[in-house]
């Protein structure tokens, strides 16, 4: 019995390192992308012709010109919209770099997809620039959280809703700071909208503050101006509290 509970602890061991290992090795190829970073989830089926894909990856290219980093999932649909939309804005600005005939131009790095091995065969799409791959769901999860200091949902599936839900219950335990979470298409969310309030919160399951979490727009520029604005204030309060930790 006891050669049994060891053979199945070491064999959990070296699965537990294997997994540490890969999650170092992402969170460093992370570090490469410049602060702040913004992770924008979304459904692997969305077409990128379509109204959703296409305000994706406008999104991304508006966030990129204000000096945000894109991380994504790193697969198609959603994902490949916003990396598209990153992309777009280094190749215009290595172009202008080109004929402005300075000396040194190197494409700039802001957009990651972080992916999972053996997803239904999910493809990294050609538009990352840092591809990082993990193992398991945590893994993944973990790395797409991490980095980002705000979320932008598009619609999507069960996996879309995880990550949601993730993110939702780390603010809610105070296990990460208040973020702009921007929900993406006010007829495709409310519902859950509409579940929050009359149901998780009329049965006291959930406060009045935690309905707050979340933002609704149909609107890239205002899901946009969300993010920037929150994140000035973040930097403002950072500047602050340095003031009064000198005092």
């Amino acid at each position: 019995m006891f050669i049994l509970r060891l053979r199945e602890y070491l064999k959990f061991l070296k699965s537990l390192m294997k997994t540490n290992a890969r999650l170092m090795w992402g969170m460093w190829k992370l570090t490469k992308l410049p602060q702040p970073a913004i992770t924008i989830f979304g459904g692997a089926r969305v077409l990128l012709e379509s109204k959703w894909g296409q305000d994706a990856k406008k999104l991304a290219n508006i966030l990129a010109r204000e000096g945000f980093s894109i991380v994504t999932g790193g697969g198609p649909g959603i994902m490949e919209a916003a990396n598209m939309g990153a992309f777009q804005f280094v190749s215009e600005n290595y172009k202008e770099c080109k004929l402005n005939r300075k000396s040194r131009c190197y494409p700039k790095f802001v957009s990651a997809g972080i992916g999972l091995i053996k997803l239904n065969k999910e493809r990294a799409n050609p538009y990352v620039q840092e591809n990082i791959v993990m193992e398991h769901f945590f893994a993944r999860k973990w790395l797409l959280v991490r980095y980002s200091v705000g979320f932008v949902i598009f619609p999507g599936g069960y996996g879309t809703m995880d990550e949601l839900s993730e993110i939702l219950t780390l603010v809610q335990c105070n296990r990460m700071t208040k973020v702009p979470i921007v929900l993406m298409d006010r007829d495709y969310w409310s519902p859950l909208s509409v579940w929050s309030t009359t149901r998780a919160l009329e049965h006291g399951l959930i406060n009045a503050e935690d309905t707050k979490l979340v933002r609704l727009t149909d609107s890239v520029e205002e899901a946009a101006n969300i993010i920037i604005t929150a994140c000035k204030k973040q930097d403002s309060s950072l500047l602050q509290d340095e003031i009064n930790d000198k005092q």
